[in-house]
């Protein structure tokens, strides 16, 4: 599990059974168990659905993570949706609370609660979750087989899993220090960190890495096998000194939160005049989502409660104290279509679904589609999309 700023103050309002409450009443109460997730949309899926294991490989360990259970997207929660308590938030950008439907409710099946919707601020643009599940209602939709919780790329079992997953560390790498420049590494702050695989390859390059986790068994692993430095919490808890990073990272993350906003003041807060923010999220612009539809990955609910686009995302960046410096996208996306793919299927062709996608999920099947991948990313089209911002001179 991991946290960026999930279980901070929103500006919902408690919805329950159906009624809406006094959005003018007191916060909503933080929760220590909130799991938010270090998402990966283009995660490659664990062959031999093994658990994850600690430096000892013992696989039964407290700390271990059960691995997915579903072919390539995410486990069904066990949970009554009709039930779940919600809460209808205004725009988290301006405070709006004039939104068009973009998803009806009533779109998503069980178990998810049938009031969700996706909808569009009239004001600003933001695309938000409303009604949403109340901070201590969204942990049921978090199950311990959580695909995002991986294990080290050295206790990879398939050798060619372990060369995609360290070159998808190393693009990431390289991401950053491409906008870093030239001079010696500094100091890294990931937020939802999940089990350290990307501090970890920042750590074997020199850079000071620190992470931030909310789940305690992904930030023990994390530091017991990368001896990473990895707090257990939420990001706004975190005790970290204003101005003492050049570098803070939300991969696949900043969907997830209750307030982007404060997420994003926060990271502001924490860098060094100058420093740099990387924020990876589902691509608004990818022909996945036109081709999809409702059964696009990057919708996600509940779990995601925003998608951004180009402009919503750098007007938040813009708003804390950032310059958008660049769109990049450098993900390969094969794994994430397969996602959106067997949401599809699973609506329109249930008994196709499981045999064709272990079928595209062999090795090497990918390859011959790489090359319209490859130029999706170019045209800046690809699945998911990383906003490289940096924080502007003077005091925040």
């Amino acid at each position: 599990m991991a946290e960026g700023g999930r279980g901070m103050k929103g500006r919902g309002s408690a919805l329950n059974a159906g009624s809406v409450s006094d959005p003018r009443g007191p916060g909503d109460p933080k929760v220590a168990d909130d799991p938010m997730a270090h998402g990966d949309l283009d995660a490659c899926g664990d062959p031999g659905g093994t658990r994850l294991q600690d430096d000892r490989g013992d696989a039964s360990a407290p700390s271990a993570i059960p691995a997915q259970s579903s072919p390539v997207g995410q486990p069904r929660p066990a949970v009554d949706g009709a039930t779940v308590a919600l809460e209808a938030p205004a725009c988290d950008r301006c405070g709006g609370r004039d939104a068009a439907a973009l998803i009806p409710p009533g779109t998503w099946g069980p178990p998810l609660p049938p009031q969700l919707a996706m909808r569009r601020c009239r004001s600003c643009g933001l695309v938000y979750l409303s009604p949403r599940p109340t901070r201590e209602a969204i942990g049921a939709f978090y199950p311990p087989d959580y695909q995002p919780y991986r294990r080290a790329v050295e206790d990879e079992p398939w050798a060619l899993m372990r060369l995609m997953r360290r070159r998808k560390l190393a693009d990431r790498r390289r991401l950053v220090e491409r906008y870093r420049g030239e001079g010696a590494p500094g100091r890294v702050l990931d937020v939802g960190c999940s089990t350290g695989l990307f501090l970890h390859e920042m750590a074997l390059a020199g850079w000071e890495a620190e992470g931030v986790e909310l789940s305690p068994e992904a930030a023990d692993y994390a530091r017991r096998r990368f001896g990473l430095r990895v707090q257990t919490g939420m990001l706004e808890d975190a005790q970290l000194a204003p101005g003492s990073f050049d570098l803070v990272t939300f991969w696949d993350v900043l969907e997830h939160v209750y307030s982007p906003t404060d997420t994003l003041a926060r990271a502001a807060t924490l860098l060094k005049p100058g420093g740099l923010v990387v924020v990876h999220v589902p691509n608004w612009d990818s022909p996945e989502r036109r081709l999809f539809g409702r059964h696009w990955a990057g919708w996600d609910p509940p779990r995601h409660l925003y998608v951004f686009d180009r402009a919503s995302l750098g007007g938040l960046l813009q708003g804390a104290g950032f310059q958008v410096l660049d769109w990049v996208c450098f993900m390969p996306a094969y794994f994430t279509w397969l996602i959106s793919l067997e949401h599809a299927l699973e609506t329109h062709a249930p008994r196709l679904r499981a045999p064709l996608i272990r079928l595209l999920r062999l090795p090497g099947l990918r390859l011959p589609l790489e090359p319209a991948f490859w130029l999706l990313n170019r045209l800046g089209r690809g699945s998911v999309i990383a906003a490289v911002a940096r924080r502007e001179e003077g005091p925040q």
